[in-house]
């Protein structure tokens, strides 16, 4: 399985598992202006947009490190430009899926809610 197979499989695993914690998946692999927005969900009235992150065990880095500040950036702006696009006047957030596949094939998934938060500048900075 390539790269690409791999990460589209990760996305597959988180947005069931979305599913399996009661969350609507509104949309995947949203394109909006540049960006793109892997899963578009619903976790009761507030809209979800997530960023899932797939990884072996073996990389440099763990799945959910490889989010840094400029990745951020960007899924804030497109999300923004999505909210505009839908007029959602709620409350939004922004959360990271890591599916992490050990070298024995066992797959562990951790969510990371609301990464924005503390961030220099604040959500809507």
């Amino acid at each position: 399985m390539n790269h690409l197979e791999f990460g589209s499989a990760g996305e597959n695993i988180a947005a069931e598992y979305l599913k399996r914690k009661g969350w609507k998946i509104i949309a995947r692999n949203v394109r909006v202006g540049r960006g793109e927005l892997d899963v578009v969900a619903a976790d009761g009235d507030e809209l979800v947009f997530v960023e899932v992150r797939t990884r072996r065990i073996g990389y440099l880095s763990p799945a959910e490190t490889t989010v840094g500040p400029v990745k951020i950036k960007r899924i804030i702006k497109t999300a923004r430009m999505y909210v505009d696009r839908i007029n959602f006047s709620g409350a939004w957030r922004i959360d990271v899926v890591a599916v992490t596949e050990s070298k024995d094939g066992e797959i562990s998934l951790e969510l990371f809610s609301d990464i924005t938060v503390g961030m220099e500048g604040g959500f809507m900075g």
